[in-house]
């Protein structure tokens, strides 16, 4: 076991994940977080992640709009 430290804002983000009482937050990490390392393993990961996971989208849309505005977008 190891003790991590997580701001308020990202222990929210990491509850919010949890699918239940007996649901722990290492079994949350281990369900979204991909293993590093190959292509095979990002993909089975993304396979395997629920489309319809409200939560988890709520917490992806987020992101995206939290993230800091830049000058050039690098996506136009």
């Amino acid at each position: 076991m190891k003790t991590i430290t997580l701001d308020d804002a990202a222990y929210e983000r990491l509850k919010a994940l949890k699918r239940g009482k007996g649901d722990s937050f290492s079994a949350v990490v281990k369900r979204v977080v991909p293993v590093s390392g190959t292509l095979g393993a990002l993909l089975r990961f993304v396979e395997a992640a629920s489309p319809t996971d409200a939560a988890r989208d709520e917490i992806l849309e987020e992101s995206v709009s939290d993230r800091p505005l830049t000058e050039h977008d690098p996506w136009t």
